[in-house]
């Protein structure tokens, strides 16, 4: 047993270094499955050499999941195969197809936008103020979040598709409170670290007033939810991430140079 757990830490280091390295319009991450799957192939059908080409074919089909959550798939996967070798074959093909779909939302929302977005905006905000920690934090939580891929793969491994349905419904109550801290977090981000300063100052008498100063007694960080409001309808619009940076740049040096921003 101490050996195939051996094979399975190396399944798992191969898929957490390398898992998504080969992305390709063809396969995907289906080349990166393979290449972490290959000591368990080379394993289990060390006794079959056309069974082990008929894996290796199998497993280089598309796969497409959020890599966090393919450890999950890949633990059942190698349960399915341990014991039913390349009769077990085809039902693998149709697991990996028809789990990477709803493990790729669950994926998505727990371990991507959730965490970056409060881990970052936290990291972010405390190296903006000069604090080293937050750098550091923000490697700690991508490591460690990378690390579930161990967990993950003991789970699928030991319990199999029938597993999906209770984890489904047990990270749903999960996702939907991370979500609701993540988008107190992201309102938070917008308001302390969107800067939006007018160049424009009132003054009558004595009483000198700027452009922010007379907007925050409207509403406060009325300017920033503006832009964030702008970019998110220009995002919603399709249009690429890079151009919407891009007009971000070009209107502020413009504004700037027109004595509209400061």
């Amino acid at each position: 047993m101490s050996k195939m757990k051996n094979i399975y830490r190396k399944v798992m280091n191969r898929w957490i270094v390398f898992g998504a390295t080969s992305l390709n319009y063809e396969k995907y991450e289906g080349l990166g499955y393979t290449y972490a799957m290959l000591p368990f192939i080379e394993e289990n059908y060390q006794n079959d050499p056309e069974g082990k080409k008929t894996a290796i074919k199998t497993q280089l089909q598309f796969f497409n999941t959020t890599p966090y959550t393919a450890p999950f798939i890949m633990g059942v996967d190698v349960g399915m195969e341990e014991k039913g070798k390349t009769e077990s074959l085809e039902a693998v093909s149709a697991l990996k197809t028809g789990l990477m779909g709803p493990l790729a939302g669950i994926g998505d929302s727990l371990f991507v936008t959730i965490p970056w977005t409060i881990f970052g905006a936290i990291a972010a905000n405390m190296a903006l103020h000069g604090n080293a920690f937050g750098c550091i934090m923000w490697v700690v939580a991508s490591i460690l979040l990378r690390l579930t891929a161990y967990p993950l793969f003991n789970v699928g491994y030991r319990s199999g598709t029938k597993m999906l349905s209770s984890l489904n419904t047990t990270l749903k109550s999960l996702t939907n409170a991370a979500s609701v801290l993540g988008l107190m977090v992201v309102g938070a981000l917008a308001a302390t670290m969107v800067k939006v300063n007018l160049a424009f100052t009132f003054k009558q008498g004595k009483l000198t007033m700027t452009g922010n100063s007379i907007l925050d007694q409207i509403m406060p960080g009325l300017l920033p939810a503006a832009v964030v409001a702008l970019i998110y309808y220009l995002l919603g619009k399709k249009v690429k991430p890079l151009y919407v940076i891009l007009i971000v740049l070009v209107v502020s040096i413009a504004l700037n140079a027109m004595h509209v921003l400061a």
